[in-house]
């Protein structure tokens, strides 16, 4: 099945969207799994109430952008490794300096840079980043051809409101 010319720029701009929440939940899932097991309690990783951490969404989607025509998962490794720590060292900056918030720090792990980034962290990220251009997009893709578009329409509406609002309320709360 593929998508008409017609919708083809709704159904991109959904599966980026689609997208954004899987790896957003995945990183979550990620961060709560390594925090709770190294600290012996359940430590949610979130900024936001949802089970979402966005810098992984905003980093799923830009690899996705720059990177989906790459086939060679060596090359798809190393691009998403160095644009990875490159987007968690932005971030990292921007948290600090727009909300004087420190929401990770590496100053524990061997290799690390001001606590910002780590090379170990870089390596698992390169590794996520070929997890997602090999196995979840291609997977989400066929998927959301299957989903009628309407439908694949008011599922991204309803979680973007529901993102906005969390997000609007963490925020608030700083």
């Amino acid at each position: 099945m593929e998508v008409s010319n017609y919708s083809r720029k709704e159904f991109h701009i959904t599966l980026c969207f689609m997208i954004f929440i899987i790896s957003a939940f995945i990183g979550w899932t990620y961060e709560t799994l390594i925090t709770s097991i190294d600290w012996g309690y359940f430590a949610d990783r979130g900024f936001l109430n949802l089970p979402l951490c966005p810098i992984y969404g905003f980093g799923a989607v830009f690899l996705l952008w720059a990177f989906h025509r790459l086939k060679n998962p060596i090359i798809i490794f190393l691009t998403s490794t160095i644009s990875t720590t490159l987007i968690e060292l932005f971030a990292s900056y921007c948290l600090e300096y727009f909300f004087h918030m420190t929401l990770w720090t590496y100053k524990y792990w061997p290799l690390h840079f001001q606590g910002r980034i780590s090379l170990w962290s870089s390596v698992l990220f390169g590794l996520f980043g070929v997890f997602l251009l090999k196995c979840v997009y291609p997977f989400t893709r066929k998927i959301a051809l299957h989903i009628p578009a309407i439908l694949r329409i008011g599922i991204c509406v309803i979680l973007l409101l529901l993102l906005l609002i969390d997000t609007y309320l963490c925020v608030r709360n700083i």
